[in-house]
């Protein structure tokens, strides 16, 4: 490999992690990813599909589901995308009926659960494009 190869593999590996971080950053989750009315859509589709067995206040009533509220929950959501919540919670919701809802209720009820965890809504609807590209990350 010449020098000029060497030179232009480096840039163009330069260039594409630049580019990787860029995306990676995408929105914080503390700018408002999410809509008031998506929340609110996503109240109504919980209460009526999760509130059973994670309680209407989304602390668990059953002792097999877990809170989706307080530090417990952020904790382990912590340094996930939201694209990996969307899927974890449409992959294995409700039990023994995972995926019946439809992706748009899916993405509302994770909408409801962030702002049930006091992420502030924004302009804009949760979408399966942009959860790909939103860490969830603590409070600084």
């Amino acid at each position: 490999m010449n020098k000029a190869t060497a030179a232009l593999a480096a840039l163009l590996l330069l260039e594409g992690l630049t580019a990787g971080a860029q995306s990676a950053s995408g929105a914080s989750i503390w700018s408002g990813v999410f809509s008031a009315a998506q929340a609110q859509r996503g109240n109504d589709a919980y209460q009526a599909s999760c509130s059973g067995c994670h309680g209407s206040d989304l602390h668990a009533t059953n002792p097999e589901a877990v809170d989706l509220i307080g530090p417990a929950i952020r904790n382990k959501w912590n340094g996930k995308t939201l694209q990996d919540r969307f899927e974890t919670i449409r992959d294995t919701m409700p039990p023994g009926n995972a995926n019946t809802l439809g992706d748009n209720t899916y993405m509302d009820i994770l909408a409801f659960i962030l702002q049930s965890n006091e992420f502030p809504a924004g302009n804009q609807e949760l979408l399966p494009e942009t959860a790909k590209l939103i860490v969830f990350v603590q409070k600084p």
